[in-house]
């Protein structure tokens, strides 16, 4: 059994990770930093799998950085799975029988997929797409099946009905929500994504959960949705995921839905910092958003830096494009119906409802406007007033023109 000491040990290779070590470099910290992913290629965009189905993708497609960075910025990247965690002797141990030592340590361990139980169907045959290794098992069903239910109508399940559709394939959506999205758009604009869905052939079902599904003798499933029987071949749950709080747990550190950390993303132990996915924040937000993320990692390394920098929870954006829709949505789990003032415009293509509070910007949801994403992240950022987002923000959006001389010989 080896035993190394190292000053910073990163657990989980997300952007959160990755941004503390950069944020570190920055600010011209030295330190070795040993990064201990636990799976099998570079770390990488993982927003970008699931979207990606339809083209397929290399093993590292989609890396955050390549391998020269790690080691001209002194990281050890090791592709190992952390199992155990001991904060009062300050050292990890892995799956492959290392023990590591660390004077600081990040826990960027992300977010576990929660996987439904369904009777007709063992848990290991129901796929999720958390992850690469995930969408790679759908991609090789791809290619012996055609008919697919997805279980969940949030962000993931409808990226995932999207690209499965563009493959040719069948797909049933079974939802527990009144409208796929629900909780980031309001109905209006879900109105219009079911219409593109249906119209491009998914089968949705509204105000179901899925508790039970039978196995056919030639192969394949059936499940009665609203009194319709219904066969599939595969099923991929989109029904959330939960932070991944194991090592949290294992440190004795305080937990509740995440690992509960301070403005400066601190633990309950000193010596160890909690950033993405699997922090939970004041008033118990878990954010899981992938600029959350790198936003969190960074403010943890100002944290270990000595300058630390408080979190207040910027209101960060989901976009999304599905279903020949470009879909934004920056705060709207803040709105309060009925006492914020919801503005809805209308110009060609373009939908959205801005949400004011004392003529401030609250939040912004919007479909078909994606070359102002930025702005709209900006305006939310600054909590701008109406006439400032009527001047930067209008409809329809200022035509942008560029002239190049052509003269004869």
């Amino acid at each position: 059994m080896n035993s190394n000491n190292y000053p910073v040990i990163a657990i989980g290779a997300s952007i959160a990770a990755i941004s503390f070590i950069r944020t570190l470099r920055e600010h011209n910290d030295t330190r070795k930093v040993l990064l201990v992913h636990g799976e099998d290629r570079l770390p990488y965009k993982r927003t970008k799998i699931n979207k990606h189905m339809v083209r397929g993708f290399e093993k590292d497609d989609f890396k955050i950085t390549d391998s020269q960075w790690y080691e001209d910025n002194h990281v050890e990247l090791i592709y190992d799975r952390v199992i155990h965690v001991d904060s009062n002797e300050k050292y990890i141990s892995t799956k492959k029988g290392q023990v590591y030592g660390y004077d600081k340590l990040l826990l960027a361990t992300g977010a576990t997929s929660v996987i439904p139980q369904i009777a007709g169907i063992s848990q290991n045959q129901i796929h999720t797409v958390q992850n690469a290794s995930d969408v790679d098992k759908v991609l090789h069903a791809c290619g012996v099946q055609d008919r697919f239910l997805i279980v969940g109508g949030g962000v993931e399940g409808v990226e995932t009905a999207d690209q499965l559709v563009r493959k040719g394939k069948k797909v049933i959506m079974a939802n527990r929500m009144n409208y796929p999205l629900q909780k980031l758009f309001p109905k209006n604009l879900l109105e219009v994504l079911e219409k593109k869905m249906v119209g491009r052939g998914v089968k949705l079902f509204k105000g179901v959960s899925v508790t039970s599904v039978q196995p056919k003798n030639e192969g394949g499933y059936s499940i009665n949705l609203q009194g319709q029987e219904v066969e599939f071949d595969a099923l991929i749950a989109c029904t959330g995921a939960v932070p991944n709080v194991e090592l949290g747990l294992k440190a004795g550190l305080k937990v509740e839905r995440g690992i509960l950390v301070d403005e400066y993303l601190q633990t309950s132990d000193e010596d160890i910092l909690a950033a993405g996915d699997v922090a939970q924040h004041a008033r118990g937000v878990v954010t899981g958003l992938w600029h959350a993320a790198e936003y969190q990692g960074k403010l943890a390394a100002l944290n270990l830096l000595g300058q630390a920098e408080a979190h207040l929870l910027p209101p960060f954006r989901l976009k999304t494009e599905v279903f020949d829709l470009f879909m934004f949505s920056g705060a709207y789990d803040t709105v309060i119906p009925g006492v914020d003032e919801a503005i809805e415009e209308i110009s060609g293509e373009i939908r959205r409802v801005m949400y004011y509070t004392d003529d401030r910007l609250k939040a912004a949801v919007f479909l078909n406007d994606g070359a102002r994403a930025k702005t709209y992240q900006l305006a939310l950022f600054e909590k701008w007033d109406k006439e400032t987002v009527a001047a930067n923000l209008p409809l329809p959006p200022k035509m942008e023109f560029s002239f190049t001389p052509s003269f004869g010989k």
